[in-house]
């Protein structure tokens, strides 16, 4: 059985799409934080022309499987200035490998991505602390 979801440290995607441009995000949880609502996330999200757009706020969902791997995850993207709707995304899993050493442990995963009917793939990395 892999990972318990409820203890990850910090989360990243990274996503190149297919038009050239870019998406970035970070969620990482503060040491005393109670739960999953404590993280504290920042993306920002470049187009074709590497011009950045600012993300008010981002809001990511996992689903993780039997095994604690990140199979697949959803995004909302709320654009700065821009009244409505968010941005909203999905990724599904490709390929997976975990990674252990002294003081680390994650799972790396490749993740075919659409945000915003852009098509892109790139990695969903998932962190947790030491268990030694």
């Amino acid at each position: 059985m892999g990972k318990d979801p409820g203890t990850v440290q910090r989360r990243s995607i990274g996503i190149v799409f297919s038009d050239g441009g870019l998406l970035a995000l970070s969620a990482a949880r503060p040491p005393a934080a109670s739960g999953h609502g404590d993280e504290v996330v920042a993306a920002i999200l470049c187009g074709p022309d590497g011009a950045p757009v600012e993300v008010s706020e981002t809001l990511l969902s996992t689903e993780y499987g039997p095994d604690g791997v990140q199979r697949r995850a959803t995004l909302e993207l709320w654009i700065d200035g821009q009244e409505g709707q968010p941005l909203r995304g999905a990724g599904t899993l490709i390929s997976s490998s975990p990674v252990r050493r002294s003081g680390l442990n994650a799972e790396v995963a490749f993740f075919r991505w659409s945000v915003d009917g852009r098509d892109g793939l790139g990695h969903y990395e998932v962190i947790w602390g030491d268990d030694d």
